[in-house]
């Protein structure tokens, strides 16, 4: 691979200081332009594999759950962050854990209301603590596909950003 230099410009001037000193001034421009641009294409990159890594581990039924989380995650695509899990649902897919109404111990919740974990309602409810995945559209669909995908394709992720840095 061949090194690419940096455009430095360099300006000097001499004066005298009121000591009876020679001295110089230096001002020193570098252009990182181009150093920036591959660290944004880097980044870009990763989010993008980070995403594409976790879809096979993420649970599937009609794929609209992943296509909007693709979507969310897209639009923020090269900032650093990629979205896991979209709402309203993401959170207790990602989590694996089942979440119900807190007054009615449903899995439907009313409008308005936020679910919590079947182990923190009071009441009684046939809801189950775990979620089972279906495996039939993605066999590797698991809990916390994030920490799936990353165990996979970590070195795949350096791979991408160190190809995209040069």
């Amino acid at each position: 691979m061949a090194k690419k230099s940096f455009k430095i410009k360099s300006r000097s001037k001499r004066s005298w200081s009121g000591r009876g000193k020679l001295v110089y001034n230096m001002r020193l421009d570098i252009d990182t332009g181009e150093l920036e641009k591959r660290f944004e294409r880097a980044q870009l990159a990763l989010d993008r594999s980070v995403m594409n890594s976790m879809v096979p581990f993420m649970p599937m039924q009609t794929g609209t759950f992943i296509n909007i989380t693709r979507a969310m995650s897209e639009a923020i695509a090269g900032s650093g962050a990629v979205v896991a899990a979209a709402p309203p649902y993401g959170r207790f897919l990602y989590e694996g854990m089942n979440m119900v109404d807190p007054e009615t111990g449903s899995t439907y919740a009313r409008a308005g209301a936020k679910k919590v974990l079947v182990s923190q309602y009071g009441g009684k409810t046939n809801a189950r603590e775990r979620l089972d995945f279906s495996h039939g559209a993605h066999p590797k669909a698991e809990s916390l596909w994030f920490d799936a995908a990353k165990k996979e394709d970590a070195s795949e992720w350096v791979r991408v950003v160190k190809a995209n840095l040069r």
